[in-house]
């Protein structure tokens, strides 16, 4: 009977987790390969390595989208779980991490580079990420957030050499364990106060009417500021630009696209199951009395309508006078994570959809345009400031039409799929009555919308004033840089089908016990 119990349970296991197991074993796989590969020459083992790494997370996406998209259910007494809304954010990160595989043959090649471990923690982020996600415990979702975020620091860290890497990896490392402290300690208060860590039992407890007391808002507060880290929130935000402009490019844009998916997808899971009425909709009688969660809005609601405006502003701002471009879209991140606060402010269906569609959308455009900064620099910082983009547009035209592409998309102009991302979430506070807030989003967008367009302008309208030679071009990257273009252009003409796709997903949060 046990062997049958154990049997069920694995596969349950499966069903449910299949995902993370699929990169937790290849990962370990890949430790095995690597070491096999070491007497190879480099290019033979840095080729082996990533491709096995792309058809790692080619046979994730497949077995996310095919095999768990229809699940509903939990495992590990109710630990993580299978939902549309988990399994979505956990097909945008895996499809990160799949782009930034394929631009990393040749990335690690021409930096001269190539090392297996590489690989090996790019994958660990992602089962981390997927982990994060799937998580319905609290205590769980700290546990993933230290693996993803072990990895990425290692590799902020990748250019040995480069001190900008160095000090922006421990900058990374120092800010971002003091966000997980405080994560932490609100999960400890929330335990003490509670006695449970799953979030759909606590929001039962606490509508209970502890709702208003002095230790559950300070843990809502203290676990908002942990995540506000992650997703790099004005003021939570000084890290980024350092990180960013010292990583290795094609390591950041993972971090401003799967990362930031991460922080936003499980930062929107916590608010909307444990401490907004949403439970109540799902009509169920245990969670009837959940709608008295309601009265938390009061609390929420005003601090990110101020963080949104701020990063809004001061990332769209500061982006304006910056000289080095990965600096430059640094800041356009944090303006970007404004602008998805604003369809979390929004609370409604219309909102989150928005989210997860923006998601989606600037995972393309900005892993792209990272994809073309690395092309473009021939080797790490060779070529990153602005004035050396001058003239490229007759020098490289095609590395400057996909860069033009994508920095439109990031602009929010038609028809890219930034303009429909801004549009939904813009769409979704204005039906709440945030009037002000959208009208003010929008003046930044236009703020935004200079700095992008400022570089094809120098790419295009001014005479080179330095002989910049890109690196060599890997088939692997042209295939991901297509996919992410045309992905932009097709969400910018038809976006209906993701839009639905991604409105089942939110959906789900409702029906997550």
């Amino acid at each position: 009977m046990n062997n049958i119990n154990m049997s069920f349970d694995l596969y349950h296991l499966w069903q449910v987790c299949g995902g993370q197991l699929i990169l937790i074993v290849a990962g370990l796989l890949l430790i095995l390969v690597d070491i096999i590969l070491m007497e190879k020459d480099q290019e033979i083992r840095g080729r082996w390595m990533g491709w096995l790494t792309v058809f790692i997370f080619a046979a994730t996406i497949g077995h996310l989208a095919c095999r768990e998209w229809d699940l509903h259910d939990t495992i590990f007494m109710n630990v993580f779980s299978a939902d549309k809304y988990s399994i979505f954010i956990s097909i945008v990160m895996t499809c990160a991490g799949l782009l930034a595989a394929m631009m990393s043959i040749g990335y690690l090649r021409n930096n001269g580079l190539v090392r297996g471990e590489y690989y090996i923690l790019l994958v660990f982020a992602v089962a981390g990420a997927i982990g994060l996600i799937q998580s319905v415990d609290l205590l769980m979702m700290f546990i993933t957030l230290e693996v993803m975020s072990l990895a990425i620091y290692a590799l902020a860290a990748f250019l040995k050499d480069s001190s900008y890497s160095q000090e922006g990896a421990f900058k990374y490392f120092l800010l971002g364990s003091f966000g997980s402290a405080l994560f932490l300690f609100g999960v400890a208060i929330i335990y003490g106060t509670t006695g449970t860590l799953n979030i759909t039992q606590m929001a039962q407890y606490i509508s209970g009417g502890s709702y208003s007391t002095l230790p559950i808002l300070v843990a809502f507060a203290m676990i908002m500021a942990g995540f506000f880290f992650k997703m790099a929130m004005v003021p939570f935000h000084m890290w980024t630009p350092d990180v960013y402009e010292g990583a290795p490019s094609v390591i950041t844009g993972f971090m401003a696209t799967a990362v930031k998916a991460a922080a936003f997808g499980v930062f929107m899971k916590v608010l909307f199951v444990g401490f907004t009425p949403i439970l109540a909709s799902s009509g169920q009688p245990d969670f009837a009395a959940t709608v008295n969660l309601s009265a938390l809005g009061p609390y929420w609601k005003p601090v990110i309508w101020w963080l949104a405006l701020l990063s809004m502003f001061i990332g769209n701002l500061i982006a304006v006078s910056q000289s080095n471009i990965k600096r430059m879209l640094a800041y356009s991140s944090i303006a970007h994570a404004g602008y998805m606060a604003v369809g979390i402010i929004a609370a409604n269906g219309e909102g989150r959809m928005g989210v997860l569609f923006y998601l989606f959308a600037y995972t393309l455009m900005n892993i792209g345009a990272f994809g073309v900064v690395y092309l473009i620099d021939g080797m790490e910082r060779k070529a990153q400031d602005l004035e050396d983009y001058r003239g490229l547009g007759y020098i490289y035209p095609s590395l400057s039409f996909l860069l033009s592409l994508f920095l439109v998309a990031m602009a929010g102009l038609p028809p890219t799929a930034g303009f429909i991302a801004k549009f939904y979430v813009f769409a979704a506070a204005i039906k709440e009555g945030y009037f002000l807030l959208a009208a003010l989003g929008v003046l930044t967008s236009v703020i935004g919308a200079y700095y992008y367009l400022r570089v094809i302008y120098l790419m295009y309208m001014k005479e080179k004033v330095k002989d910049v030679e890109r690196g060599p071009i890997a088939a692997p990257t042209v295939v991901a840089l297509v996919i992410a273009a045309l992905g932009v252009v097709y969400l910018g003409l038809l976006p209906e089908n993701l839009a639905s796709v991604a409105n089942l997903a939110q959906q789900s949060l409702a029906m997550i016990f």
